[in-house]
């Protein structure tokens, strides 16, 4: 049996990996333990309507690599030289030197990663849906998402490289609200019902089902 194959990275899914199956009868995704994503292509297929169709179900992915990164970065035993993925990549958990602790090592993982990514993308909700902000830092936050203090300057925890990308513009979104409206009142919720395309109330209830480093999460992001 003849099989092409064929690797695309793609921004905030990493590598997906293109097999054409003769024997195959429809385009189907499967993403592998290791966080592996694999989309088999029939005879009749082509790699374009396979691309659409993984874009299609792009939600669907980032979930399930957020469970298997969430579960991997929450298992008690991840030992140094293992790795964990970030936002597609594969990281090696290193403690240089030998000191401090392999928390403390994911940490610095992802504060790198996340000051990376963060800032920018909270640029571009800023610019897409009309908010001013006065800065923006990114740091390791327990029990919180994130904040916005006096002077509208929001603080984002780098543990939202792990979330799903729908979630981590949610809490994004959620901070650039709070520039307009300080308090969780009515007006907030209704601005922030808006700007997440009426989905404000889904969105805050899935976010209530994640954790961070396997702690609870206060009910809201700030």
């Amino acid at each position: 049996m003849n099989k092409r194959i064929n690797i695309v990275h793609y921004e905030g899914i990493g590598n997906v990996r293109y097999v054409y199956n003769p024997l195959a009868r429809n385009i189907t995704i499967r993403i592998k333990p290791d966080g592996e994503i694999r989309v088999t292509i029939p005879r009749n297929g082509s790699q374009r309507k396979a691309e659409n169709f993984l874009i299609s179900k792009k939600k669907w992915i980032s979930r399930k690599l957020y469970d298997l990164e969430g579960s991997e970065i929450n298992r008690q035993n991840l030992l140094e030289g293992e790795s964990i993925n970030v936002r597609g990549k594969k990281i090696v958990i290193t403690r240089p030197g030998g000191k401090g602790t392999v928390e403390d090592a994911i940490w610095k993982i992802l504060l790198k990663e996340a000051k990376a990514w963060i800032p920018g993308r909270v640029e571009q909700l800023a610019a897409l849906h009309g908010f001013e902000y006065g800065g923006i830092k990114v740091r390791k936050m327990i029990t919180r998402w994130g904040s916005c203090s006096a002077g509208n300057k929001i603080t984002l925890n780098s543990w939202l490289v792990l979330l799903p990308d729908h979630l981590a513009d949610y809490v994004i979104l959620h901070e650039l609200v709070h520039t307009l409206h300080r308090n969780h009142g009515k007006k907030f919720w209704e601005s922030l019902d808006r700007h997440t395309g009426g989905k404000s109330l889904q969105l805050r209830k899935e976010l209530h089902g994640r954790r961070i480093m396997n702690l609870p999460v206060d009910k809201d992001a700030d």
